[in-house]
């Protein structure tokens, strides 16, 4: 981490509010043109309309609400806007043109020493701006020379027609909105050893690239492309005793409605406070870990057949108590409870998906998962999605039935699903030969074996089993809160 450099653009800084601000004027003036332009194939309908408008509206959308913190997330669409322009110049009349093939083929070379220099500057490889920041200078002086014409060709642009076509000024405000947001990223000081972890390139806005490991977890989700092709199941009965005292305790203590779904939380976090691998997802083809802990869970108003329900959302971190879990968790329930329809912020844009008719929304959720698998998801989308978090768990008990081994989504990125049943009682044999009746209550969970390994799982499943049975030490905080294990 100390050998990458980090950039971080604040959004009171002038020159973030002047780039998005050209990203908004090249949009508008490549729509112009292009409701003028003639239809002339598939690679413009992609390199000419689809792809640079995007880029745009990314770079200048993100810039000034993710810069601060993920000033990397420019690069992408940075590196689309090249090969828009690259695209743009081999298709135009520089190549065609003996006279112009020269400055066609510089433009070509420069355009790709831009997008080469801005990903190596702001991934953190190179330690000056200075370099990125001169080669986006250099189109200054082509587009002079396009302007003006060239020695011996008197003729030049007419630049009220550029102005018309809309093209060129389009190219000209991107170009200088990307020099603007150069200007405006600042070079953090080195990482020191204690600081928060910097989220560099690579990164995603819910987790930090996992970049150890061998060579084998890096190819295995391209060979286990879904979840479903890469559950495991496990399935755990444990002695309810200590957990019934110590619900009993704390109902005692003034928590009224704790019960099972605390205990069993509030172990997990506290797994995770020494197996903290067990809060990475995987997006995207590659491995990441997650920052903190966010449980989902469906919850009913009532339990009548046909009763609204909902899914609730909980941010925990691997430091709390089982005191702290059950606050943050019945706040989260109450605040659900508190709605007349149960409708959360999903509920809501579930309800504005569906009237998208059924061909079209087939497209919206394609390009979602599109978005989703290079990160480029809004982070509010993923906060609101019941799909994307570290662990959805369900209590099949409050059903009067059995767990079962749900299965993990394919959508989104939750590796781990835990379903648990109520108590039940069985006759067994003491010490003494005598039967006597024992409690116990069963969950099930269906991971996704492909965030850790197989010894890692039941290193960190034997440490949850553990604690349920001894839950009183979840009143105390965790010795020590470990880092990932690479």
């Amino acid at each position: 981490m100390d050998k990458v450099t980090t950039y971080s653009a604040r959004r009171g800084n002038v020159f973030v509010w002047l780039a998005s601000l050209a990203m908004l004027v090249s949009f508008v003036f490549r729509v112009i043109w292009l409701t003028k332009a003639d239809g002339r194939g598939l690679w413009f309908v992609v390199f000419g309309a689809v792809l640079p408008l995007a880029a745009l509206l990314f770079f200048g959308a993100r810039l000034p609400i993710r810069g601060e913190k993920y000033f990397f997330v420019t690069v992408r669409p940075a590196i689309c806007m090249g090969l828009c322009s690259i695209y743009g110049i081999l298709s135009g009349t520089f190549i065609r043109l003996p006279r112009l093939k020269l400055l066609g083929i510089a433009g070509v070379v420069i355009c790709a020493a831009q997008m080469v220099l801005y990903y190596l500057t702001f991934s953190g490889r190179i330690r000056t701006k200075i370099l990125v920041l001169l080669v986006y200078l250099l189109p200054w002086l082509f587009m002079l020379i396009d302007m003006t014409g060239l020695p011996g060709d008197p003729s030049g642009v007419d630049f009220a027609a550029v102005l018309k076509e809309g093209h060129f000024i389009s190219e000209l405000a991107m170009v200088l909105g990307i020099i603007f947001a150069i200007i405006s990223a600042k070079k953090l000081p080195p990482y020191k050893e204690g600081d928060p972890y910097r989220f560099r390139y690579g990164d995603r806005m819910d987790g930090r690239l996992v970049r150890g490991g061998i060579p084998l977890d890096k190819v295995s989700p391209y060979i286990m492309v879904n979840r479903g092709g890469a559950s495991n199941q496990m399935n755990y009965s444990i002695d309810a005793s200590a957990i019934e005292r110590y619900i009993h305790k704390k109902r005692k203590e003034g928590l009224k409605h704790f019960g099972i779904t605390h205990v069993l939380l509030a172990s997990y976090v506290r797994m995770c406070a020494e197996y903290p691998g067990i809060m990475r997802f995987l997006s995207g083809q590659k491995v990441y870990q997650r920052m903190f802990l966010t449980v989902k869970m469906v919850v009913k108003k009532d339990l009548k057949l046909g009763s609204p329900e909902t899914i609730i959302s909980v941010d925990l971190d691997p430091g709390l108590t089982a005191d702290e879990v059950y606050e943050r968790f019945n706040s989260a329930v109450l605040e659900a409870n508190a709605e007349e329809e149960l409708d959360s912020g999903f509920d809501k844009l579930a309800g504005a998906l569906n009237f998208i008719p059924g061909v079209f929304l087939k497209f919206v959720i394609w390009f979602l998962k599109l978005l989703d698998y290079f990160g480029l998801i809004p982070k509010e989308l993923t906060e609101l999605s019941p799909f994307h978090g570290s662990l959805f768990i369900t209590s099949m008990g409050s059903l009067g039935i059995p767990p079962i081994y749900h299965h993990l989504y394919d959508f989104g990125n939750i590796p781990v699903f835990i379903a648990f049943g109520a108590k039940r009682t069985e006759m067994q044999l003491n010490s003494d030969g005598e039967p006597e009746k024992k409690k116990y209550f069963d969950f099930k969970a269906v991971t996704d074996e492909r965030i850790v390994d197989g010894q890692y799982y039941a290193a960190a499943f034997k440490k949850f089993k553990a604690i349920l049975l001894r839950p009183d030490q979840l009143d105390e905080k965790p010795e020590t809160v470990k880092e990932d294990i690479y």
